[in-house]
């Protein structure tokens, strides 16, 4: 592998990391969030002054295969550590920071948050948040601007009085003030300053803080994460050439690398623009349907990317509207489905989606688990309403978003054995969606037809088909070795898991299962006390590790990590 091809392409791709910190700081500043403008500050510095460093490390030779598996590879986990410098200084520990952090890039939706305010927002832990470096740093900010501030009005004070021991009585009686009432009482100004900065820098170390910013960010990150962060590197830094084809290779989903022109940058572009154009519709219907716009926003960005990082730590059941329920469906269904379809659809050939048999088997497994949910799920009431929660759920877990409106959890053994085979199965290739993809099922499913047909008929030539067309056999048996490859490294990673959560009583074995299975598959939640209403913060640290480990190969699809261990690879 050329070591300095690879070192210019990631420091282009830390910049442009570094660059995206810039919004969620805005959002932020919009807010008053003092913390989460130094902690998006100071995590766009690292990120600009490490990429550029490594661009000056690198050179000017083009990019061949290697160098395309290296970068997407070990891209997605710079992104990850990147993102999770916010977490980490705003008092998430390490640990969780980067599991919270590859969970939103991978479009997992798995999370460490407890906490939530008492209007449903999530918020960290006030002991932490309130000793974080950026909370240090706004308080010390604070200080220093108040002495000023103090300082100057003192001075002026001062000189405007008669005897000059005299102080103004409107500044000294205001509510600011209270902190320096001793001092004042004692009519010595300076003492009444300091006692007056050190009682604002108390109230904002304990003030509770929701990080709207943070919140964004959670989003946004599965936002950028859900179509591609290489796949945006592609569409945005011209004169990769031949380069921009090898990263898409490893970068698009699916057995086939469905590319829309012949130039890669171009279809980078249109893919980028079909999933821009559906999240400004979302975003616009939610609202009118009486959604926060700030809540609008942030459900859009995780319902597009199917990640499921709701801003309100109920998810979507925090609303209780049908009609919004009704609106994420729509469009967790259409992010499932491939976005190069999508394209056709819209702009050659109204029918294409409908005749592609991907699209008709995944609307199909949709349909037939929704109603084995309703007909044996455990759930109560009326058929619409029980075809209200099984039809999200369905679709949610299906498309791996993660949403909930129900405690799932609670269902019956059949209710979740379909959720949990829908983690596995995944959406369309192409689509933003995780697990092993529809596409796979079914050419899986013919591949094995085959073998039992032709084990009746030696003689007999059958080849594949999709549709009418003929599938190549490279990706007949690409698709078979994902397959047994997945459900492998789902064994390996079940075992370990349950070695690490020994003496965790409460880790059972289908909360270890649908762990392991919900972040290779990038799904979510879980069951038990990974489930809907549960989160993943109790999980053993080296627990968490791990699942990182899942949520990375899972959004690589196994082979674009798993050849970083040949030793064929590092040959230059």
């Amino acid at each position: 592998m050329k070591t300095k091809v690879f070192l210019r392409e990631l420091g282009n791709l830390l910049t442009l990391l570094g660059l995206l910190q810039i919004l969620p700081g805005i959002v932020a500043a919009a807010y008053g969030e003092l913390d989460g403008i130094i902690a998006f500050g100071l995590t766009a510095l690292i990120s600009l002054l490490a990429g550029v460093s490594l661009k000056r490390l690198g050179d000017g030779e083009e990019m061949g295969t290697k160098e395309g598996f290296a970068l997407v590879a070990f891209g997605w986990m710079a992104a990850a550590m990147v993102g999770a410098l916010p977490y980490v200084l705003l008092g998430v520990g390490m640990v969780d920071g980067l599991f919270e952090s590859m969970s939103g890039f991978t479009t997992t939706g798995a999370s460490i948050l407890t906490e939530y305010s008492s209007d449903g927002y999530w918020i960290l832990n006030a002991t932490a948040a309130n000793h974080s470096v950026a909370s240090n740093l706004a308080g010390g900010f604070q200080q220093m601007t108040m002495n000023l501030s103090l300082n100057l009005s003192f001075n002026a004070t001062l000189d405007n009085s008669t005897n000059g021991t005299l102080l103004n009585s409107t500044l000294l009686n205001g509510s600011l003030w209270d902190g320096g009432l001793f001092a004042r009482e004692a009519g010595n100004a300076t003492d009444a300053l300091n006692a007056t900065a050190q009682n604002v820098t108390a109230q904002n170390v304990t003030a509770a803080h929701t990080y709207r910013g943070l919140l964004f960010w959670r989003a946004f990150s599965q936002w950028l994460g859900g179509m591609g962060i290489i796949l945006l590197f592609i569409a945005i830094l011209p004169k990769l050439g031949v380069a921009g084809r090898q990263l898409y290779k490893a970068e698009v989903p699916g057995p086939e690398k469905d590319a829309l022109t012949p130039r890669i940058r171009q279809t980078a572009k249109l893919l980028w623009g079909v999933y821009l154009a559906l999240t400004v519709l979302e975003v616009i219907l939610l609202a009118l349907a009486g959604m926060p716009i700030y809540d609008a926003v942030c459900n859009t960005f995780a319902t597009m990317a199917t990640g499921g990082f709701s801003p309100q730590s109920a998810s979507i059941l925090a609303y209780n509207s049908p009609l919004m329920e009704g609106i994420i469906v729509l469009f967790m269904f259409l992010a499932g489905a491939n976005f190069a379809l999508h394209y056709r659809t819209i702009h050659q050939d109204r029918t294409c989606l409908f005749r592609d048999p991907e699209f008709r088997l995944y609307a199909a497994i949709v349909l037939v688990a929704t109603a084995v949910i309703m007909a044996w799920g455990g759930l109560s009431g009326e058929v619409a309403e029980r075809f209200r929660f099984s039809i999200f759920q369905v679709v949610s877990m299906m498309t791996t978003t993660g949403f909930a409106t129900d405690d799932f959890d609670r269902w019956s053994a059949a209710g979740k054995l379909v959720l949990f085979m829908l983690m596995f199965i995944g959406a369309c290739a192409g689509s933003t969606g995780g697990a092993i993809k529809v596409s796979r099922l079914l050419l899986v499913l013919k591949y094995a037809y085959r073998e039992l047909f032709t084990a009746l008929h030696p003689k007999v030539v059958m080849p594949v088909k999709l549709g009418a067309n003929p599938v190549k056999e490279e990706i007949l048996r690409a698709s078979v070795t994902f397959f047994g490859l997945y459900l492998i490294i789902f064994a390996a990673a079940s075992l370990i898991l349950a070695a690490i959560s020994y003496h965790q009583g409460d880790m059972n074995m289908e909360a270890i299962l649908s762990a392991v299975a919900t972040t290779l598959g990038n799904v979510g939640p879980g069951f038990g006390p990974v489930g809907p209403v549960m989160s993943f913060a109790e999980v053993h640290p080296l627990g968490k590790i791990l699942l990182v480990f899942c949520m990375w190969i899972g959004r690589l699809e196994i082979i674009t990590a798993l050849v970083l261990i040949l030793p064929e690879f590092w040959k230059r």
